[in-house]
């Protein structure tokens, strides 16, 4: 069958605001167009901002060719609770607001005439995320046209039976003629060998195209050419090779873009993670959309594709947990169908920290779910994501519960609701054996075993459990080191994940630091917005920790200077579990003059000297590729040089005080885009030399012009009262971001300016 994206041409609006109607183009998020407010009933966890419910509507003019073929419309994502109708009568719609699913138009469509196609999402009941989940229709929408006895799109499957020599195996509804590579075969089910293939992996991502013909009708299948296997002894293996995963999780969402899956937006967040050394993401906490598989399969990085957050026991009032008994199978059925042709898919993962896991019933659950997996695709293991605290605290409190005091009180439950208080005292209190008798079930139901958090229990586990594979599923940035050391020296731990690789809406304040004082909640209030926790932030800026994760994994070569904020020298301060340190990039701090300078080098080698101004520090050894030094600040210029165990000089890095800014720079990604795409443009206040500088903030004013518009503005600021919908947006550590879009061939021209400052300009062509 034919596909187009359907993209433009569509109007929306909020319910009972008919008379606000507004263009729209697909991908769109209309959680992010909402007014924030600190009584927000979502609260921190969509950062401040509300759900509701939302129209989408366009015309689909009726074809001659369609009165006698097959026409379908694909929706790779409507969050939530969606209804499609065509002509004012409903054709379909789902629930689950991170499945893809399909409405069948076939026969319904006037021929000759505009039909009204409209989609209603409903996330009104809220809260039903524990993160920042978007609105409407925010992954692209597809028409699927052909012959009425064509092939239904995702009913083909590719399966390989071997690399060497290579073997791929095809599955279809009927039989259909498939070449690969001048080779070619017919069939339900047959095997085509492929000479002189090459495999696909993270670090050769070859992808062959099947093209398959039935009759009239024929489609092309991307795939690649790779084997699976697990186990305690050699670990995760592709192709027969043992393989470590270097990880990170990310949510859903694109920053100032909101939750809108746009296809550049996909290819940029996972095209600067594997810059930086990454080899797998696992997608928090729900299905990946089909554009990011597809820049995952181009790019080489392994994906652990999510189920659930939460089955039968909810994590919000108002969540899947709801509909889980009635929703569970064809939402795992939809998964697997997007997944299977992509190499890049490596792992299912059934649940991420399930409260029903330290219930009788989650192990049984746990049975069922995987088994639907195995059933559907038997190529991938399937995994679950443990978090030892949350298992542990919901058997305790079915145990109180079947041990109720005389005036019906629960034994300890005002201590029980207060988490915070309670997670000491819990997690002390687990070991192995404690965590096994809960979920040995759900640990023996899959074939991989992810713990978050759970660094502790990997020994004694293995101890008692020889043959079990087990991935660090989440880690706490501090623990990078440590965790990572642990699976190169133990077979039977697959990987590292940490929580997380890209900052986030939502969950908002995590990672924030606070000062002048060492506690702090987990989450922060209004106006805090993002996560704060990622190791690249908002905008795409890599933070501290993506340097030190990159240098652990031998993906960065030379030192890496980090300054913790020297206005803060000396105080108390809060990062929380999540965040590694608040150092950053940068040896300029006015005002700040004669005030200790904490200083962190991450860096390959064995040691690291200091200089600052060509005057030595110190020379340190490195512990685990880093060290840290402390000097008075005063502007000019701090240097890191690394030496090797021979002795020799390894590499360097300069860091050098900023002038006073005088000048915005404009810097678009690309100078060339296509009609209908998006594209990035970061901008920063420079000195007068062109260098970044960082002190002083400025509120600037952003003017597109010509083939295109203003899609975004924003920075990476976490804590922000501002609207990535305004022309003006404040500069955070010197560094903004635009989004555009190009609506048409010609020019884009765009224009920054800011009060005292020689206005930034550049220009980018636009193409059919």
């Amino acid at each position: 069958m034919r596909k187009e994206r359907l993209q433009q041409s569509w109007m929306f609006w909020k319910e009972g605001e008919e008379g606000s109607k507004k263009n729209a183009v697909i991908p769109h998020d209309a959680m992010i167009l909402e007014t924030r407010s600190a009584d927000c009933p979502n609260g921190a966890a969509t950062g401040f901002l509300p759900g509701g419910k939302y129209v989408y509507e366009t015309a689909l003019f009726g074809k001659a060719e369609w009165a006698s073929q097959r026409v379908l419309l694909e929706f790779e994502g409507v969050y939530m609770n969606s209804a499609v109708f065509l002509n004012g009568k409903q054709v379909g719609g789902r629930l689950y607001g991170y499945s893809n699913f399909f409405v069948e138009l076939t026969g319904a469509l006037q021929i000759g005439q505009d039909n009204v196609l409209r989609v209603v999402a409903d996330n009104s009941h809220c809260p039903n995320s524990r993160w920042y989940s978007g609105s409407g229709i925010y992954r692209p929408v597809n028409l699927w046209t052909g012959p009425q006895d064509g092939i239904d799109p995702e009913s083909v499957k590719i399966t390989t039976e071997s690399v060497e020599p290579a073997v791929v195996r095809i599955q279809a509804p009927k039989a259909v003629t498939v070449t690969i590579e001048g080779v070619t075969g017919t069939g339900e089910d047959f095997v085509l060998a492929i000479p002189s293939a090459k495999p696909w992996s993270a670090e050769t991502p070859y992808l062959y195209t099947a093209h398959v013909q039935y009759g009239d009708d024929c489609e092309d299948i991307r795939f690649g050419i790779r084997t699976l296997a697990w186990d305690a002894h050699k670990g995760f293996q592709v192709n027969g090779k043992t393989v470590k995963l270097r990880g990170g999780c990310v949510h859903h969402d694109h920053g100032i873009l909101g939750a809108a899956a746009w296809d550049k937006a996909e290819m940029r967040r996972a095209r600067q993670l594997k810059k930086l050394g990454y080899n797998a993401i696992r997608y928090s906490h729900n299905p990946a959309g089909k554009n990011f598989l597809d820049v995952c399969d181009e790019l080489g990085l392994y994906v652990i594709d999510e189920s659930f957050d939460q089955w039968k026991i909810p994590q919000s009032a108002c969540d899947y947990a709801l509909h889980f008994d009635a929703q569970w199978q064809q939402d795992v059925e939809s998964m697997v169908k997007k997944d299977y042709n992509h190499p890049c898919v490596i792992m299912y993962c059934v649940g991420n920290e399930i409260t029903d896991t330290g219930l009788p019933f989650g192990g049984a659950i746990c049975k069922m779910l995987c088994a639907k997996f195995k059933e559907l695709d038997p190529t991938r293991p399937t995994m679950i994501a443990i978090n030892s605290m949350l298992s542990t605290l919901a058997a305790m409190k079915a145990q109180q519960a079947a041990e109720k005091k005389g005036d019906g009180e629960t034994v300890g439950s005002k201590e029980v609701n207060d988490i915070v208080a309670l997670l000491p005292k819990i997690m002390a209190s687990i070991t192995p054996d404690s965590l096994e008798a809960i979920i040995h079930d759900c640990a023996e139901a899959v074939d991989i075993v992810g713990y978050n958090y759970g660094h502790n229990l990997y020994a004694g586990t293995h101890e008692k459990f020889p043959e079990r594979v087990i991935l660090s599923s989440e880690t706490f940035p501090a623990r990078m080191a440590s965790n990572w050391n642990t699976v190169l020296e133990n077979d039977y731990v697959i990987g590292d994940f940490h929580w997380t690789a890209w900052d986030y809406l939502g969950e908002a304040g995590v990672g924030l630091p606070v000062y002048g004082t060492s506690q702090a909640p987990f989450s922060k209030s209004y106006p805090a917005f993002t996560a704060a926790c990622g190791s690249v932030d908002l905008i795409g800026q890599p933070e501290s920790a993506a340097i030190y994760t990159a240098i652990l994994w031998g993906a960065y070569d030379k030192p890496y200077i980090g300054v913790r904020p020297v206005n803060h020298s000396g105080e108390k301060y809060a990062l929380g579990n999540w965040r590694m340190t608040d150092s950053v990039a940068s040896w300029t701090w006015p005002g700040c003059e004669g005030r200790s300078a904490e200083i962190e080098v991450f860096s390959p080698g064995t040691k690291v000297a200091l200089h600052n101004d060509g005057q030595l520090v110190a020379c340190k050894p490195l512990e685990n590729c880093k060290a840290v030094f402390c000097t008075p600040y005063h502007p000019g210029t701090l240097t890191a040089i690394a030496y090797g165990a021979d002795g020799a000089e390894c590499g360097r890095t300069v860091l050098q005080t900023a002038g006073t800014a005088t000048q915005v720079v404009v810097a678009p990604e690309e100078s060339a885009v296509r009609a209908g795409d998006i594209f990035y443009v970061p901008m920063y206040l420079a000195d007068a030399k062109g260098a970044l500088s960082p002190a002083k903030e400025a509120s600037v004013t952003v003017e597109v012009e010509g083939a295109g518009r203003l899609l975004a503005l924003g920075s990476a600021r976490p804590d922000t009262t501002e609207s990535y919908q305004a022309h003006q947006f404040t500069t955070y550590r010197g560094r903004l971001l635009a989004v555009v879009l190009s609506e048409k061939t010609g020019k884009v021209q765009i224009k920054a300016n800011a009060d005292g400052l020689a206005q930034g300009a550049a220009q980018v062509q636009v193409d059919e």
